[in-house]
Formats: C-alpha cells, structure tokens, sequence
C-alpha cells in the first residue's frame, strides 16, 4: 500500500494481505489469504468520484478510501470538457437546465462552483454565458490538479479495475476481473454511455435499482430533409421544437445538425418530431416581407447574402419563388428529425437510476450505505458546464455526509 496510484499488475498487493503460517501441515506452509477492507469504496474516477473522495477525506481524514477505475488513468472525460477547455459549471440556472430539476433544484442552488474551486486553488474565468472554465484554459490543469490532491490527502486510487459484480452481505463485497475488495460503504459514480463504456447500470440493477430508459442527449440530430449541400455552414437562428426554443448557432452536417444550438435541441426532440429554425429572429415577417419586396428587380440570390450564407440562400430559392414563401422559409425552415446520432457521439445519458429510489443526500433507499452520483442517475443538463457541475455537486454532498 505504499503507492496510492496501482496499476493493474500491482493489485495483488494492494488487495491482499498474505501472512505465512511457521507451523507445517504435513509438509505444506499454510497461507491465510485475508480480504483488505475500507471504509469507502468509490466505483469510478470522473469527476463525481473524485468530487466525493475528496470531500469524505477532508471531513474523515481516518476513513480509508479507495477509487476504483476502469480506465488507465482518472479524469478521462474531463479531459474533454469544453473543447479540452474544461467547462466547469455555469453561474445561471433555470429550471430548463436540467431534465429532472424538481429532485435537484434546492441543493444546485445552494452549490456555488466558484467557492468550490477556489478552496481547491484554482482560479475561473466565466464567459458571456456564465460558463466556468479554470483560468489556465486548459482541462489538463484540472486533472493535474485532482490527481495531485489525491494522492496529497492520501486517498487510493487502483486504475485498470473493471468492477463486474457487487455482492451486499454485512458489508459490500466488490469483484473484479482478478481481485476482490472489501467496503462498509459504497459509492457508484460509474458515469454514462456518453462516448463510455460502463456497466454501471447492470451492477446497481442486480443491487435491485429501476434504470429508467436510456437514450443519447447532447448529441447531434439526424433529419429526413436531404441538407448535405449545406454541410459545414454555420448559422445563427432562433430554433424550436416541443415548445422549447433557443437563440445560438447550429452546424449542418452531411445528414442533419450539430453546433450547442442542436446539442441542447436533442434534449427535447425524438424521431418525426419538427424542428424550426428562424434565421431572422429579430425581424418580424412583415418586415422581411417588405425587405425581399424591395429587391424584386435584383437577383435575389446575391442581394440575400447579406442575410444568410450562400448555400443556405441557394437552397431556400429552390424551394421558395414568391415574396411570401421566401420571407416564411427564412423565418420558419421546417425539419424533420429522423434519429439521434448515437452514444459515441453523445455528451450525456438521457435515463439511469430512478430518483425516486434516491434520498436528498444521493443515499440508495434500497440498499443500506450504497449512494449514487453523476451521471448514472437519471439527470441530464444542457450544454453549458450543467452535467460537470451536477458531478462535483452531488459527489462533494455523498462525501460530506457519508
């Protein structure tokens, strides 16, 4: 146990203590293998895990914990946080930020992000939107800095360690691929499908918990409409669908849209549903109307360019030829949603365990000393820092209470 970050090779020693018996038993030296036990035992190194090691130490600097991680090394989806950036968090937040916000408003409000990393030492900037980033701009700093703090408070991380059962008996037995671990207590902060793999889900259904139907959110969006001549253009537009609407930018791919405005869109979109998008939202139709009509004796496909792109222009002129259709078009361009990309592509999960079956403190009202934050819980946030903040807050509130 004298390093705190094991590879998969030294877990033998990490795990098992083996002590040698002197007397012989009919020639054989007897070997009593003893199971190491811990305190707590956090399944998963993102950003809940480590949230949740962290705090537990600083308030029980004598409970023994230990992160378990699958990957080879921690933070691994942090590291892709806003472009490599780290989008920390976000100051603003409104009820439409999070699918199941009821279960979480109280204790996001009472979260402050930026008096979070300041105790850790770091320094944030925030945009025009309120987004939290370090001040380093750089997603590698954050991970440095957690790895650092880990290793100072003399928490145990074991990397390479894939959990495939939990067994709860008096305490919870945790099983590996090679080694088997002890815990009074648990946490699983496993995460999402979101370009991840993770069993997390089967493991806590096997403890008895109900996942609720999982799909990709955050992700781009197919459409029927055939728009591969306007891949690659990126405009700004107001965009509506199921009575959510939102002013941004939107990306058209070969086969359907991306860009944050299409990201946060997928949240509320399913298959043959409408997308509108209005790409002068500050001009009413009349006024657009009046606008094109003033043209009329110009070619129409040059004069709007300095409304929209090019392509965009062309392909609105294709299927508009008078006044009126042109001005509609540009305020209301219908699409129809044919699929959502998949979870490779995906920033979050829509789905996991139910809140119901979850306490205020993220205890399991199953299972005695289980607790479950992140993204394995059925709670999902825009793009804007939500998802990572919701990590750090629900993981910081297991570990104070725990």
């Amino acid at each position: 146990m004298d390093k705190l970050f094991l590879n998969h090779k030294q877990s033998v020693y990490g795990f098992f203590n083996v002590f040698r018996l002197k007397k012989k038993k009919y020639g054989i030296i007897i070997a009593v293998v003893m199971m190491r036990k811990y305190d707590i035992a956090i399944i998963g190194a993102g950003a809940a895990g480590i949230s949740c090691a962290l705090a537990c130490k600083q308030k029980n600097p004598n409970k023994t914990i230990i992160i378990l991680e699958q990957n080879d090394r921690i933070g691994k989806k942090i590291l892709k946080t806003g472009n490599g950036k780290c989008n920390l968090g976000n100051v603003h937040l409104y009820e439409t930020s999070y699918y199941n916000w009821n279960y979480i408003q109280n204790k996001m409000k009472q979260f402050d992000v930026i008096k979070y990393f300041k105790k850790m030492g770091i320094m944030t900037k925030q945009d025009e939107q309120g987004r939290l980033y370090p001040y380093s701009e750089t997603a590698a700093s954050i991970v440095d800095i957690l790895r650092y703090e880990l290793e100072r408070q003399e928490i145990i991380v074991q990397c390479s360690f894939m959990v495939t059962n939990i067994i709860k008996d008096k305490n919870f037995i945790i099983q590996g691929m090679q080694d088997s671990i002890e815990a009074e207590k648990i946490v699983v902060a496993t995460g999402s499908l979101a370009q991840e793999k993770t069993n997390g889900y089967q493991l806590l259904e096997r403890l008895g918990h109900h996942i609720t139907p999982l799909s990709p959110r955050l992700v781009p969006i197919k459409v029927e409409e055939k728009v591969k001549p306007l891949q690659g253009i990126r405009v700004k537009c107001l965009a509506k669908a199921n009575g959510f609407q939102e002013y941004g930018e939107i990306l058209f791919k070969e086969t359907g849209l991306s860009g944050i405005l299409a990201l946060n869109l997928s949240r509320y979109v399913n298959k043959k549903d409408e997308i509108i998008l209005d790409f002068a939202p500050e001009k009413s139709f009349l006024e657009l109307k009046e606008y094109i009509k003033g043209l009329e004796n110009r070619d129409l496909s040059m004069m709007l360019r300095g409304l929209l792109p090019k392509m965009l222009i062309l392909d609105i002129l294709k299927k508009a030829d008078t006044i009126e259709t042109i001005a509609n078009m540009i305020k209301n361009y219908r699409l129809t949603v044919k699929d959502l990309y998949g979870y490779e592509f995906a920033q979050i999960t829509r789905g996991g365990v139910d809140m119901a079956e979850i306490k205020e403190d993220f205890a399991s009202k199953i299972i005695k000393n289980l607790y479950i934050v992140g993204e394995v819980l059925d709670v999902d946030g825009e793009c804007g820092g939500y998802n990572l903040m919701f990590a750090w807050m629900s993981g910081s509130i297991v570990g104070e209470n725990i």
